[in-house]
């Protein structure tokens, strides 16, 4: 190993880091959300690193003690990583290489279908590629220290980079994945069809994930449009459900689920501020002095008894920091199928049950949540206290929504779109030749 690769791994330690991989140019073909030049033009390798999750935060969430532990840790997470990511971009460039931290989340190419959501670059490519990750059934990456829960950076530079060893395609697919799938257990929008495989290719190599119903089924779930599992067992943090999909698997013709997608979001107010917290968190850099605050709302046994007040108090914060007004800034509902992954089947089956046993999320009461274990109950309390705001305030948040966006994602990409033409021929020939 060269003076440089030491001396990246040596300074990602030293800021805490422990799962580090680098791939050079020769590990970098695949869909264009691996090409580093979208990046920054001339890059020729890439840095990827993990950091986990707080795993009691997870278990808070799953288990529906809490969202705030987790959605703090995620805001936390993601700006933590990205600094780090600067920071090593920052020293690559003080070394006379140039060097740029990709944003941790919600980097989006433009596309005539704005919610195509197509990264910049994509993280889990970069772990993949640089021997940190594997891909799982779920299509998110798992990493043996971690299992999936984890936040991923990347760094593109214009240093040739020696590549680190890789994993084997099948290496978490056949030795954990498909003895597990409690990811698929955990997604109350049944995206998966676990008994088929799709594939990535990577540098030649078909990864597998299992077969994907539409990206649009996560969507739902994960902005909480739709937060009951189909046997009425459990929910996510979301608030609402798709009535058409209550008791059952959604129709799995896209056009009708990106129809169910569209109206419901449409019908719940508050899509345009809840997107723009979760793209201020991802996508932005903010000063790391104000991470220290958020300490008052990142424990459980820290937090104010009273919900309202726990959102009161993340709210001020947000308002403070971010210039967001939000009443609930619990944005993050779902993500399940990450969440449960741990670094072994026993410990992803304890979330499991945390998730399963912690039973139904409903409104209640003056906007409070009601947790409880049966669907009968659920559906009491939806009719007692049933979702209501005005025309004008969905009007106002349909064309807010439309235009953010439309301004963030919407228009052509020649490059990218032939870039992809020529990936999806490579592809259906390894698929064809397997």
């Amino acid at each position: 190993m060269s003076d440089i690769e030491e001396d990246i791994r040596r300074f990602l330690k030293n800021q805490g880091v422990q799962v580090i991989g680098m791939a050079g140019p020769e590990r970098l073909d695949g869909p264009p959300s691996l090409d580093p030049t979208y990046t920054m033009r001339g890059a020729k390798s890439i840095v990827s690193f993990a950091l986990p999750m707080d795993v009691n935060a997870i278990y808070d969430f799953l288990s529906k003690k809490t969202p705030v532990t987790h959605n703090t840790d995620q805001l936390i997470g993601n700006q933590k990583i990205h600094h780090i990511a600067k920071r090593l971009a920052d020293y690559l460039n003080d070394r006379g290489y140039r060097a740029r931290a990709v944003p941790t989340n919600n980097n989006y190419r433009r596309s005539l279908d704005v919610y195509s959501t197509h990264p910049d670059f994509a993280h889990r490519f970069g772990a993949i590629v640089s021997g940190i990750a594997g891909q799982g059934m779920s299509g998110n990456v798992l990493t043996k220290e971690y299992g999936a829960a984890v936040y991923l950076s990347t760094v593109v530079t214009d240093a040739v980079l020696k590549s680190d060893p890789l994993l084997p395609p099948r290496y978490f697919i056949d030795q954990y994945c498909k003895k597990c799938l409690i990811c698929d257990k955990a997604c109350p929008a049944k995206m998966f069809e676990m008994d088929q495989e799709e594939y990535v290719l990577l540098n030649g190599k078909l990864h597998p994930r299992g077969k994907r119903r539409s990206i649009d089924l996560c969507n739902a779930s994960c902005f909480g449009l739709h937060s009951l599992s189909p046997d009425k067992k459990f929910s996510s943090w979301g608030k609402h459900w798709i009535s058409s999909w209550v008791g059952k698997e959604p129709d799995p013709k896209k056009e009708n689920i990106r129809k169910k997608l569209l109206m419901k979001g449409g019908s719940v107010g508050d899509s345009t501020v809840r997107y723009k917290l979760i793209h201020s968190i991802g996508c932005e850099l903010h000063p790391e002095e104000w991470i220290d605050e958020w300490k008052i709302v990142r424990r459980y046994e820290d937090l104010p008894q009273d919900e309202l007040e726990q959102r009161k108090a993340q709210s001020g914060l947000i308002k403070k920091h971010l210039g967001i007004s939000i009443e609930n800034p619990n944005v993050l509902t779902c993500g399940q199928c990450a969440l449960v992954c741990g670094p072994d089947i026993k410990e992803s089956a304890k979330r499991l049950k945390l998730l399963i046993e912690g039973g139904i999320v409903v409104p209640g009461k003056d906007g409070r949540t009601v947790v409880v274990k049966t669907f009968e109950e659920a559906r009491k309390i939806r009719e007692q206290y049933p979702f209501r705001i005005s025309y004008s305030r969905r009007l106002s948040d349909i064309l807010q929504s439309t235009a953010l966006w439309m301004g963030y994602y919407f228009g052509i990409e020649p490059c990218s779109i032939i870039k992809n033409w020529i990936y999806q021929r490579k592809l259906k020939r390894a698929i064809s030749e397997e």
